[in-house]
């Protein structure tokens, strides 16, 4: 009895000086802080969507993606304002073929020869790809690999948790449908937000459109707009969401070292990945720690939210008396 009591006690020693040296890992707040995360995607380099989308979300501050073709882009003045405007360019392929029927030659054409096109033509870099009819072949996947961080596909689990897993290069999008009435989008919207989850649209033409797939309404569109503008949801660039969560994903696999009483985290960024991507995290209360990146204390805000800067690729916590 006397030996189980002495092995108990012992195990019960151990397990307290383990969680002594245990990090207060920081906590990144999903979604920048929101509760849910909703991206606008357009394709096709459609002239309705800067005669009637980009307006629209410049006057309410909102930021959509805008997958171009390359080769069929013009008014090449306006998109450049509608990115210095805060609007995402992305690659949507240089003529949108089927890619089923591309030789390996053509493959990489589609994809990084319309990335430098769009690169050089508008000065700025593109982080991420929408497949030309929703088709993903094993050639033109590894020149997106290569070419983005990110990529939109089509079907699959339109709400995406915080905690899933998802497929980078093949992030599903819900798609908009002339027949559809505002009820539906308002639907999807509501389950979005319910879940706490990111959901993609993905638009085609809009109203006036001269050639646009499927076009919606603009009093559609605008409903939209209000219906996420009415809930605690990020709306932003595909590429901001995207980087946002796998910024997070990258921090919570980084395991910390231990030493003199501190813990520190490193991590390296993911290729292709956009720059100046910022993390909100949050320590547990009471724990009496302060988070350091390099020799800059990071102060939290009056919620207790610490802004981390994923470039700079370290985090260090310290107990405060250490300060």
């Amino acid at each position: 009895m006397k030996k189980t009591i002495l092995t108990f006690l012992a195990f019960f020693a151990a397990a307290w000086s383990q969680a002594e040296t245990l990090p207060a890992t920081p906590r990144v707040l999903p979604w920048n802080g929101h509760k849910a995360a909703v991206s606008l995607t357009f394709d096709d380099s459609d002239p309705s969507h800067l005669a009637v989308a980009i307006p629209e979300l410049n006057r309410r501050h909102l930021k959509g993606t805008f997958f171009l073709i390359a080769n069929r882009t013009a008014e090449k003045d306006e998109w450049r304002k509608a990115f210095q405007a805060g609007q995402e360019l992305g690659n949507h392929s240089l003529d949108h073929l089927h890619p089923a029927g591309l030789t390996p030659g053509q493959e990489e054409s589609q994809v990084a020869g319309a990335q430098a096109v769009l690169q050089k033509t508008f000065g700025l870099p593109i982080y991420c790809f929408a497949y030309p009819f929703t088709e993903i072949t094993p050639g033109i996947l590894g020149w997106v690999q290569k070419n983005c961080f990110i990529a939109r596909g089509g079907y699959g689990q339109y709400d995406m948790k915080p905690a899933d897993e998802p497929d980078w290069f093949n992030i599903p999008a819900r798609v908009t449908l002339t027949a559809l009435p505002l009820s539906t989008y308002q639907g999807w919207i509501d389950e979005d937000f319910q879940q706490g989850a990111w959901m993609v649209f993905m638009i085609h033409g809009l109203e006036g459109t001269p050639w646009g797939y499927e076009p919606i309404k603009t009093v559609v569109f605008d409903g939209i707009l209000d219906a996420l503008q009415a809930k605690d949801i990020w709306v932003d660039s595909f590429s901001a969401v995207g980087a946002y969560w796998k910024a997070q994903k990258v921090f919570e696999k980084a395991a910390p070292t231990a030493q003199n009483g501190e813990f520190h985290w490193t991590w390296d960024i993911p290729a292709n990945f956009p720059e100046h991507v910022a993390l909100k995290l949050q320590l547990p209360p009471g724990t009496g720690l302060a988070l350091y990146q390099g020799a800059t204390r990071l102060l939290p805000d009056a919620q207790g939210v610490y802004t981390l800067s994923f470039d700079g690729k370290e985090l260090t916590e310290k107990p405060l008396a250490a300060n």
